[in-house]
Order: C-alpha cells, then sequence, then structure tokens
C-alpha cells in the first residue's frame, strides 16, 4: 500500500510572482472600496484568503531561488533525473512541514475564494481561479485530488450564494449573471489548469528524453574512446612484444646483428603506436587546420601504387589508393615471410566508416594471430565483389600446451578486439563471422567480415 504524500510546492520566477502580488494588491484595493456593503466575516475571510495567496507566493518564490542556486528540487516532478550543475550544492527536498503548510496556504484561499466570491461581487473569485489554477495544474496530484478540489470550491461558492440569498452577506443582492460568471470562471480555471499540467508533464517527458539521449551518447562515445585504444594499443603493443622477444632469443643465440634490427624494428612500431594515439586524439577532440599528416610508404608484400594521406574518419569516401596504403601500415614489423596478402577483384572507393572497419579488421587479425600463434603463417584475403567487400584473415591454430615466449602475450587479449570489429561492421549492416574452421591444411582460426560497398 503506497504511502499518500503531499505535493512538492512548484517553484516560480519573480515575474510571475509580481503578477500575483499585484492581483492580491487589486482585491484588497477592491475590498477597501466595497467595505461599507459587505459583511464582517467576508471581508476577514477575504483577507487571510488573500494572506494565504501572498505566503504560498513567498514559499514559490523561495523554491525557484533553490533551484537557481543548486539545481532542481530532487523530488519535483520530472526533474529527479537531472542533476546538479557542476558545482553546485544539491538542494535538500522539501520537507514535509513545508508541503503541510503549502497545502493548508492553498486550501484557505480555495475555501476563503469560493465563500467569499459571491458576498464581494467577485472579488473572491480571484482567489478561487488562482487556488485551482495551482492545484489542477501540478503533475503530482492525481485526478482524485484536484477533483476534491474542484468539488470542495463549487460548494463553497453555492454556500456563500446561500449566505447571501439568507442576508448574511452585508447589503449585497445576489445577481444570477454574477453568480454564472464565477461557475464560468471556476470552469476556465480547470480547464487552464489542466492545459497547463499537459504542458509540464510533455516538457518533463522532454528533459527525460533529452537526458536519455545524452547518456545513450556519452555510453556510444566511451564505447568508441575504448574500442580505439584498444584497436592502437591492441597492435602496436602488441607487435612490440613480439620484436623484443624476437630480438631477446637472437641475443641468446649471439646473433646481434638481427638482434638489433630487431630492436629497430620494435622502436619503429612504437613510434607508429604513438602516431596512432596522436591521430586517436585529435579524433576525438576534433578536426584541426593544417595539412594533414602523410603516410609512410610500407615496404611489405601489400604495397599500395600511390601512398596517400590518411583521409581521417571525417572523409566521405576512400580511393583504393589510401585504404592500400593504411593496410599496407599495418604490415612493417610482421615477418614478411609468414604474412601472404591476396586481393581479388576491382578495388574502387568506399565510405570512410567501412574503410575504417575494414583496417581495423585486418589490425585485429594481425594481432590475434601474433598473440596467440606466433611465428605461425597468417593470409589475408581481400575480395571485391560487385556489390559488396570480403576480407577473410586466417591463421593457423596454436598446438596445445605450446609455451615459449609467446604463451605470455597469449593471456592477455580480453576478447574486447573483435567486439570492437563487430561493433563497427554492424553499424554499417556488415556481418562479422569468427571462428575454427577444418581444412586439408589442418584447422585454421578464421575472421571473415562482409559489408555492402
Amino acid at each position: 500500500m503506497t504511502r499518500f504524500r503531499l505535493p512538492p510546492v512548484a517553484a516560480t520566477t519573480p515575474w510571475s510572482a509580481g503578477i500575483n502580488l499585484a492581483g492580491a494588491l487589486a482585491v484588497l484595493y477592491g475590498l477597501w472600496r466595497g467595505a461599507p456593503h459587505t459583511a464582517a466575516w467576508a471581508l476577514v475571510v477575504t483577507a487571510v484568503g488573500v494572506a494565504a495567496w501572498v505566503a504560498r507566493t513567498a514559499l514559490a518564490v523561495q523554491q525557484g531561488a533553490r533551484q537557481r542556486r543548486g539545481g532542481p528540487d530532487p523530488e519535483a516532478p520530472g526533474t529527479g533525473t537531472h542533476p546538479a550543475p557542476q558545482g553546485a550544492v544539491e538542494p535538500a527536498p522539501q520537507g514535509a512541514g513545508v508541503r503541510a503548510l503549502a497545502a493548508l496556504l492553498l486550501a484557505l484561499m480555495l475555501l476563503g475564494g469560493g465563500l467569499t466570491a459571491v458576498p464581494t461581487q467577485g472579488l473572491g473569485t480571484a482567489l478561487l481561479v488562482v487556488a485551482v489554477l495551482v492545484v489542477t495544474s501540478e503533475p503530482a496530484n492525481s485526478p482524485v485530488v484536484w477533483g476534491t478540489a474542484a468539488l470542495a470550491a463549487a460548494l463553497a461558492t453555492a454556500t456563500g450564494a446561500a449566505l447571501t440569498v439568507a442576508g448574511l452577506a452585508g447589503a449585497v443582492d445576489v445577481n444570477v449573471i454574477g453568480v454564472l460568471a464565477v461557475i464560468a470562471g471556476l470552469i476556465l480555471a480547470v480547464v487552464a489548469g489542466l492545459g497547463r499540467r499537459a504542458q509540464r508533464v510533455l516538457a518533463a517527458e522532454r528533459e527525460r528524453a533529452n537526458a536519455e539521449a545524452v547518456r545513450a551518447q556519452a555510453t556510444a562515445h566511451r564505447v568508441a574512446i575504448a574500442r580505439d585504444l584498444h584497436d592502437v594499443l591492441a597492435h602496436s603493443l602488441g607487435g612490440l612484444v613480439v620484436q623484443l622477444d624476437a630480438a631477446e632469443a637472437l641475443l641468446e643465440a649471439g646473433d646481434t646483428e638481427r638482434a638489433a634490427a630487431r630492436v629497430t624494428a620494435a622502436r619503429r612500431l612504437a613510434v607508429e603506436g604513438l602516431d596512432e594515439a596522436r591521430e586517436a586524439v585529435r579524433a576525438l577532440r576534433g578536426p584541426e587546420q593544417g595539412a594533414p599528416e602523410t603516410v609512410t610508404p610500407a615496404t611489405a608484400t601489400w604495397t599500395p601504387a600511390i601512398a596517400t594521406p590518411d583521409p581521417g574518419p571525417g572523409a566521405a569516401t576512400v580511393d583504393p589508393a589510401a585504404l592500400s596504403a593504411r593496410l599496407a601500415g599495418l604490415l612493417p614489423g610482421e615477418d614478411a615471410a609468414t604474412v601472404h596478402v591476396q586481393e581479388l577483384g576491382e578495388p574502387r572507393a568506399v565510405p570512410a566508416a567501412l574503410a575504417e572497419a575494414l583496417v581495423r579488421a585486418v589490425q585485429e587479425g594481425l594481432s590475434n594471430a601474433r598473440k596467440h600463434a606466433p611465428g605461425a603463417e597468417v593470409r589475408i584475403r581481400l575480395v571485391w565483389h560487385p556489390d559488396r567487400v570480403e576480407c577473410a584473415i586466417e591463421n593457423a591454430m596454436p598446438v596445445e600446451g605450446a609455451g615459449g615466449r609467446g604463451a605470455g602475450l597469449a593471456a592477455t587479449g580480453g576478447g574486447f578486439g573483435l567486439r570492437g570489429v563487430r561493433e563497427r561492421f554492424a553499424a554499417i549492416d556488415g556481418t562479422v563471422t569468427a571462428g575454427t574452421v577444418r581444412t586439408a591444411e589442418g584447422e585454421l582460426f578464421r575472421l571473415r567480415v562482409e559489408a555492402r560497398a
């Protein structure tokens, strides 16, 4: 069973508070002018209602000041999903005492306005309309609450009219048109309040949707950063480990010349990794003005006809030469005798997202082969179909129980690389398959990607 809770005091702006105070002063002025013809009890009840109006306006202004200082009230409708601004102090939720006081003041306005609407010749209608408007426009109030308030207002108005007919309201006669005007004002207040309530609910839903969109965008941004960091670090650091392991083995064998060549290759991989990390940071910060960096021509089995600058992720399309240059850039540091590349079909320009996905897929395939089957032969096959492009990277499966220098590197995998490849191809409606296959040459691990081009 849910516990009933009074709704919070909605915040108001100084401009709205000024309008309310002006209305209260206008009612007091009219009351003063009509005092000689009005019963004393009607004057007192109206004055109490006006005082409640002013006090409740002051509470709303105080709540608005709290929100401007420290963000929205955590318990206000539609604001519970929004954190306070950076550097601001989160305000404490409104206490039960404040809520009870606000409800009491609203009840005084409602009953006072209803009882005096006819005896004061319509002056109390202002209190009645404002109270009904506040109750019906508050999203935290259920239909039972604002329906009860509207019914209480109608009964109070009828009671005031009856007292006037009985001659207990001073020298004031009951005017049918005046009573109908009070009833019409009450109905308009209910309709206007419900319309304002719908606007508030819609605004709160829009704010929640915007907050969800911001959170989803931030999540996607974090995933993209993690994917790019993995793509950069796994390839460069994995290659670095392989080269250093080979250099260590050559030094133990006394072959210092070849060991020095391996160390040089390791240094080149470290420099390339730094360059790729800078490119990732530059892409995250946004495009910068200036000439693009050029890609160093690769001296591997995949040699592009033209060394073209990397077009970057913001380019609309990537031409075949630029794509070949980026793929070739992955091969220095690999053993040219163990990496074989085959390209079939007619290359053509592809969207930048597809080019990036292909490069990262080849990079991940090389990194996996280096981790789990160091020294094994790796085959890269890029096939240009008339309506799509397909790329397969396969390597021999490692021998069970084999240790050696590459065993530690195999334990560093977390599965994030293949997940990143799948995410990239899912974004362009491509497909990714990864797993072991049996061939005439034995068991192979194959990473195959495909997308429309």
